[in-house]
């Protein structure tokens, strides 16, 4: 199945460290079915702390379900941004291997960081010189 998300209505998108730890939240709740600050601090390479503190604004924004010591969860507005968040991802690194010719590592390496300074919008062109795709999880 092709995956071309439309972008999600944003009045404000969120920096690149709370889009990384929705990213974390949202691939581990896809693995395992919810999220814990150890697996994100070990996904991110952060210390725990950290992990707990953005936890902590996430949940105020009304992204996550966050209790201390239980599985995290995101909520419905947290599953729509982790999930677009992830497609950019996917996209920016198809885009890097197939159309730039980059090794994978190297591709992963590089969508992580223009995946944060791109506009969706931008996103979704570069995903229209992309070949179809049957499946486009990397990850």
């Amino acid at each position: 199945m092709t995956q071309h998300h439309q972008p999600i209505e944003l009045k404000k998108r969120l920096g690149r460290s709370a889009e990384d730890y929705l990213e974390a939240i949202g691939l581990l709740c896809k693995e395992h079915g919810a999220a814990q600050v150890s697996d994100i601090a070990q996904m991110l390479g952060v210390k725990k702390p950290s992990v707990t503190a953005a936890m902590r604004r996430l949940a105020e924004a009304g992204l996550i379900d966050y209790h201390q010591y239980a599985p995290i969860q995101l909520t419905e507005a947290g599953k729509q941004y982790a999930e677009h968040v992830i497609a950019a991802h996917n996209t920016l690194h198809r885009f890097m291997t197939e159309i730039a010719g980059l090794a994978p590592e190297r591709a992963d390496e590089v969508a992580c960081l223009i995946e944060h300074i791109l506009t969706y919008d931008e996103i979704a062109a570069m995903a229209t010189k992309l070949p179809p795709d049957t499946i486009s999880d990397h990850s």
